[in-house]
């Protein structure tokens, strides 16, 4: 006499995703969305406030843009945009109002 015969589980396989938001190589934190309309994406931090828009080609996903925007800005060949927030130079140079300390 043989057994019951065991069922045969199913195999549940995760699909992966593609992150939407990834980390700024300046302030290190995973606050960089990026925004892709009509050949140029715009990528933006939302801690630090850097931001840059680059060409990318009509078939880029995001993922592909964090990689050119990252390639770039390693090498040095950006042009970054300030918002929300000033640079350290520009911090340096004002004086704090008499009665306030650091």
């Amino acid at each position: 006499m043989g057994g019951r015969r065991k069922r045969r589980q199913k195999v549940v396989r995760r699909r992966v995703t593609l992150p939407r938001t990834f980390e700024c190589p300046r302030c290190g934190k995973i606050s960089i969305s990026i925004d892709i309309r009509d050949d140029k994406a715009s990528i933006r931090c939302g801690s630090c406030g850097l931001s840059v828009e680059i060409e990318v080609p009509k078939v880029f996903s995001a993922v592909d843009a964090y990689g050119r925007f990252i390639d770039l800005y390693t090498s040095g060949d950006l042009e970054m945009k300030e918002e929300g927030s000033k640079s350290a130079n520009e911090r340096e140079g004002q004086e704090l109002p008499e009665g306030s300390s650091e």
